[in-house]
């Protein structure tokens, strides 16, 4: 559950400041890099490892990176595969201390959502260690519901960590989704099977409402909804492990929701009620009813099930908001798109999109155009260079830029950029 405060908000946004030219790389609307792919339903070229991370990494997954898999509905930008693996080293060098994945910016406090992240990146990226290492740690910090799911917040007892017990269901999921890729990805997957369909019966007892996706097991509410945890591809994998639940019935009833919360441009707000309209959770603030620092994760989650399964609804929802940040973007720069829309695609006053937007609006942008087709191909490809420049660069990586939330989304935007992240039980 991302949570974003207004001031973490604006912190994450500082690095961005006075960047009226394109960032660092994102010269033209098409990629340049040697041995990329292309993506499509062909063949993709892909760069070999370096070495050095064939030896880490081991041999023994059935799908090693790099994968460069294609999507049978959508087509990648020219990518270098050895941007990704320099993307993911960054990131796992500054989050991950060793047990757990940290936020440095909130007190090096960990949050669920961050564990789901990682454990992602882990299985796609063959990083057993990782993946086996946070998935004790969630295990060890349960919500206080007693329900099998994993507390949203553990503070590290420094000024301005978070604190909360209860579950955060995009967290959740995100889990469900790696331990279900891990059983297909390692050998002796049957223990990551078995947690996996515990996990996803558990999401749906504690964190569904009829057919409707909570925000956490203590919402119990069908009225505060976030859309950027609707994730149709994963549900349709869900069910072939969990047959006793309707998985898609939840999947339809997202589609229903994110509809009626599109409006005209696909900026859907951060929270919303069953009618799709935004509302103010308990203890939020303005910003809910805004397309922010959780909404911006939407293209991401609903592009993929286009990539994947071909599912119109989810192309018709990123064409929407592809349209909308082409419209702020140009051929070289997305640097006119802001961290934050109200619905009708204002910047919200006295609140968020007060700066350029960072890697968690850009990256699931990329990919979110990747879904809307071919007339957003320049959008697609400025996202890949755009998201390359701020993870592999080391300038960036000791500036603000590089934050928990923005890099996350940068790795994974990358990973799904260049055919490796998919449904491995297809």
């Amino acid at each position: 559950m991302s949570r974003c405060s207004r001031l973490l908000g604006l912190l994450l946004g500082l690095s961005w400041l006075g960047c009226a030219s394109a960032p660092p790389g994102a010269s033209g609307a098409t990629g340049g890099s040697s041995g990329g792919g292309t993506g499509g339903t062909g063949n993709v070229s892909v760069t070999n490892p370096s070495s050095t991370y064939s030896q880490n990494m081991g041999s023994s997954a059935v799908f090693p990176y790099p994968q460069g898999h294609a999507l049978p509905n959508c087509t990648f930008p020219a990518y270098n595969t050895d941007t990704v693996e320099t993307a993911y080293t960054n990131w796992k060098a500054k989050f991950f201390d060793g047990t757990k994945i940290i936020r440095p910016e909130n007190g090096n406090d960990t949050v669920s959502e961050g564990i789901g992240y990682g454990m992602l990146i882990g299985v796609f990226m063959n990083d057993q260690p990782l993946f086996d290492t946070l998935w004790a740690y969630a295990k060890a910090h349960p919500s206080n519901k007693n329900d099998g799911l994993m507390t949203w917040c553990i503070p590290s007892g420094q000024t301005g960590s978070c604190s909360g017990s209860g579950s955060a269901t995009d967290g959740d999921e995100d889990m469900a989704y790696a331990l279900l890729m891990a059983s297909k990805q390692w050998s002796g997957g049957s223990s990551y099977g078995s947690d996996a369909a515990t996990l996803i019966a558990n999401i749906f007892t504690h964190e569904v409402s009829g057919n409707i996706l909570e925000g956490g097991d203590g919402f119990n509410k069908a009225n505060e909804l976030d859309p950027s945890y609707f994730a149709p591809s994963y549900y349709r994998a869900f069910a072939t492990v969990d047959s006793g639940h309707n998985w898609m019935g939840v999947l339809d009833q997202c589609y229903t929701i994110l509809a009626a919360a599109s409006g005209s441009y696909g900026l859907v707000p951060n929270w919303v009620n069953q009618s799709g309209t935004g509302v103010m959770r308990s203890s939020g603030a303005t910003d809910d009813l805004s397309f922010g620092y959780d909404a911006c994760r939407t293209p991401f989650r609903i592009g993929m099930d286009y990539c994947l399964n071909g599912d119109s609804r989810g192309q018709a929802y990123a064409q929407l908001i592809s349209s909308f940040y082409s419209s702020k973007s140009t051929s070289a720069s997305l640097s006119g798109i802001s961290d934050g829309y109200t619905t009708t695609g204002q910047n919200p006053t006295g609140a968020l999109g007060d700066y350029a937007a960072g890697m968690a609006f850009l990256g699931p942008a990329g990919v979110g155009a990747m879904a809307a087709g071919d007339s957003e191909a320049t959008l697609r490809n400025v996202s890949y260079l755009t998201i390359k420049a701020y993870t592999t660069s080391p300038a960036m990586n000791t500036s603000g830029t590089f934050t928990y939330y923005h890099a996350s989304w940068g790795v994974l935007s990358l990973m799904a950029m260049s055919g490796n992240f998919w449904d491995m039980t297809q």
